[in-house]
């Protein structure tokens, strides 16, 4: 570390953020990915309050949510119809519809499109959709 101070490559500060680590392997590593990098003192402190990823294991992947067709359907056709990015996610008792706004006035004219809905289409009925999750015909989203 002392031949990247002198040659210019590493400043003080990133020296005194990686001197918090005391392994110096790990030392080694992120004073290589500071220089491949170009990592700003902040980013070199916060990689090492975060702890280095490659020295903890692998974090295990969520499972991923089955999504029935009709159901992404339901959230395209609301995404078009409220012009935003919507999500329905469906569990097994119970779902839930997320509808993304950007600021106050895009809020209010969701709620006014939602306020003039009429009743839903016939051709989407509960036991249709919980029929397709329930019957393995889902697919993986």
């Amino acid at each position: 570390m002392q031949r990247r101070i002198a040659a210019g490559v590493l400043s003080a500060g990133h020296a005194k953020a990686l001197l918090a680590i005391e392994d110096p392997a790990s030392q080694e590593r992120i004073a290589q990915r500071v220089v491949a990098e170009g990592l700003s003192v902040r980013s070199v402190e916060e990689l090492v309050a975060l702890g280095d990823d490659r020295d903890q294991a692998p974090r295990q992947r969520r499972q991923t949510k089955i999504v029935a067709p009709k159901v992404k359907d339901l959230a395209d056709r609301l995404s078009d119809h409220f012009e935003t990015r919507v999500k329905v996610e469906l569990g097994r008792t119970k779902g839930k519809i997320i509808i993304e706004f950007a600021t106050v006035d895009d809020l209010e004219r969701i709620v006014a499109l939602i306020d003039d809905q009429p009743e839903p289409a016939e051709e989407y009925r509960q036991t249709d959709i919980q029929g397709e999750v329930t019957a393995g015909s889902a697919v993986s989203a």
